[in-house]
């Protein structure tokens, strides 16, 4: 993973292949392995959730305490619901979904082509998106 390596303004040269290239593409949030974001986000809404209900509410006077309840209740009910969408959606293109595919993910060849999508044409998946 490139999370903590600096970033690089020039391309790299491909002579030898990379090791943490992704074998098969990934259809949407649930596909495995999850990313460590991933992980990290629904670390920390647990988290959040356990110490906004478990600790700031009941540290609230007691005539907010149902208001406190309601109103982060609401609030992480509609974010889960959001989540849960974000994770779930396919952002593939149709075309790139409709198209079978039995092999690897090709690695990116930038001496033929300056970007992955040029004219509206993926070069990865030779598909028309």
């Amino acid at each position: 993973m490139d999370v903590c390596k600096p970033n690089r303004t020039a391309p790299v040269s491909e002579t030898v292949p990379r090791r943490d290239l992704p074998l098969c593409s990934r259809t949407n949030g649930w596909s495995w392995p999850p990313h460590p974001f991933q992980l990290l986000a629904w670390l920390l809404y647990l988290f959040f959730a356990v110490t906004g209900f478990g600790v700031f509410v009941p540290l609230l006077p007691s005539h907010w305490i149902p208001a406190g309840y309601i109103c982060t209740g609401i609030t992480f009910v509609c974010h889960l619901f959001v989540h849960l969408m974000a994770v779930s959606i396919d952002p593939a293109d149709y075309n790139v979904r409709a198209k079978s595919y039995h092999s690897p993910v090709p690695v990116f060849d930038r001496t033929k082509h300056a970007h992955v999508i040029e004219n509206c044409h993926c070069y990865l998946c030779e598909v028309d998106v």
